[in-house]
């Protein structure tokens, strides 16, 4: 009898070997597809990163070219306009986005009234028409309430696309109200 219990404990030892291992290889996959799902995410957060970066410095790009024709008299000559950004002023090609600006729109003309003007501010005094002049057939000089000035309206907007032609991003406008005189059409 003695020797049929060695050999069942040698069996036994046997399949316990068999068992670790078996747990192992499970345990083993388990950390695998851990990893890779681990890495898939990482992945996926990168070019979520990346992605927005572009559209904020295409929306920068944009908006410094929007700034850019504010700052200059567009309203004689309005044309469009294609320009390049580089918008952190490195030099390389990743960096540099082309900016399309349509000719500033203007969307309408409106008499300034003399109420809404400061006679302290030396930009409003020569909006301001005397009571003498109601019947000189200047427009304004009545006595509508209006004064000599006009504020057109004008949008102005711009399109960029990102380094390497990357797409289109949406177009920025901004609204602009520029002081001409009383009769002046857009």
């Amino acid at each position: 009898m003695r020797h049929i219990h060695m050999n069942t404990s040698r069996h036994a030892r046997g399949a316990q070997r068999g068992a670790t291992l078996l747990v192992s290889m499970i345990f083993l996959v388990i950390i695998t597809l851990m990893v890779v799902s681990a890495v898939k995410v990482s992945t996926l957060n990168i070019k979520m990163v990346g992605n927005t970066q572009t559209e904020k410095e295409a929306s920068a790009a944009a908006l410094q070219v929007i700034e850019g024709t504010i700052s200059t008299d567009f309203t004689q000559l309005p044309v469009a306009a294609t320009t390049t950004v580089d918008i952190n002023n490195s030099g390389q090609a990743g960096s540099t986005y082309t900016v399309a600006s349509p000719a500033p729109l203007c969307t309408g003309v409106k008499s300034i009234k003399l109420s809404e003007l400061d006679a302290a501010n030396p930009n409003d005094q020569p909006c301001y028409a005397s009571g003498a002049a109601a019947n000189t057939g200047i427009e304004g000089a009545g006595g509508s309430g209006n004064s000599l000035c006009s504020a057109s309206n004008w949008d102005v907007s711009a399109a960029s696309t990102g380094p390497n032609g990357t797409g289109t991003g949406p177009a920025t406008h901004q609204g602009v109200s520029v002081r001409v005189a009383v009769g002046a059409a857009c």
